[in-house]
């Protein structure tokens, strides 16, 4: 007589399946804690208005906002300006990272050169930006290049500033082993000096963006042809609210989106330097 041997227990996965629920919990709840917010928000916003806490002359209903927004993509009004806005923008940041980036290295790793530009980059940092708009536009007029020298004084000192306090802050082993093997300046500032500025870089990239925006829409509010700004300023004046809170909107979305981008390219940036 034979005695049949047990038989082995079924695996049981559900420690692994629970793991799984718990990682892509973990991974949307970032999510879906922005969008519970920002439905809280709108959910107050159409409840102050129904119930007439606030005047809907100059504050409308988020069902109008929505269908003015709608109109405004669909009906093709809002693509131009948005071109004139990103043409500005685009260029001023790209020449305030690349001179930013290219003279924050040369301050941080030079002395003399601090020194030179320590009084320009302080005065160009300190003063209120929005209070040239009105002489760069008498100097450069209406068009898209006044706009641009706005974002290139809001913006490059900042850029510069960060870059150099990143090359100040490399660790100073780091740079006896560079000269132990004769590297020249330009072999470390590009082997050593780069990697280690990407977190101060990417910061002064981000505080730039919010700064760059801003003025953008404040150059195109004093004198524009169009532009994101020129479209809020003539929403306002006509006291045409849904198309102002509408544009201000595309506004808040366009910052969010940069934002965002910055984050995405920070991450790519970082895993490059590990």
């Amino acid at each position: 007589m034979s005695i049949d041997a047990p038989a082995a227990p079924a695996v049981r996965n559900d420690g692994a399946a629970d793991g799984r629920r718990r990682g892509l919990l973990r991974r949307a709840r970032p999510y879906l804690l922005g969008s519970a917010s920002v439905v809280i928000l709108l959910a107050l916003w159409q409840l102050a208005v129904a119930y007439e806490l606030v005047k809907t002359a100059f504050l409308p209903a988020p069902v109008d906002v929505a269908k003015t927004l709608a109109t405004l993509f669909t009906g093709g009004a809002i693509w131009s300006n948005l071109a004139i806005s990103g043409q500005e923008f685009f260029v001023g940041m790209v020449i305030s990272v690349a001179a930013g980036a290219v003279l924050g290295i040369l301050t941080g790793w030079y002395k003399p050169v601090d020194e030179f530009l320590k009084p320009i980059v302080i005065a160009v940092n300190g003063v209120p930006h929005v209070a040239l708009v009105p002489i760069l536009i008498l100097v450069y007029g209406i068009g898209v290049t006044s706009k641009v020298v706005v974002v290139i004084l809001s913006c490059v000192t900042v850029v510069l500033m960060n870059t150099a306090t990143g090359v100040a802050n490399v660790e100073e082993h780091l740079n006896r082993m560079s000269k132990s093997f004769c590297a020249t300046d330009l072999q470390t500032i590009r082997t050593v000096v780069v990697p280690s500025i990407v977190p101060y870089f990417m910061s002064g990239l981000r505080i730039s963006i919010g700064r760059a925006v801003v003025g953008v829409v404040v150059g195109e509010i004093f004198a524009s042809r169009g532009g994101i700004g020129n479209m809020l300023i003539m929403a306002s004046n006509s006291f045409n609210m849904p198309e102002m809170y509408a544009t201000l909107l595309v506004l808040t979305a366009i910052g969010i989106v940069l934002t965002q981008g910055a984050g995405w390219l920070e991450r790519r940036l970082q895993r490059w330097r590990g």
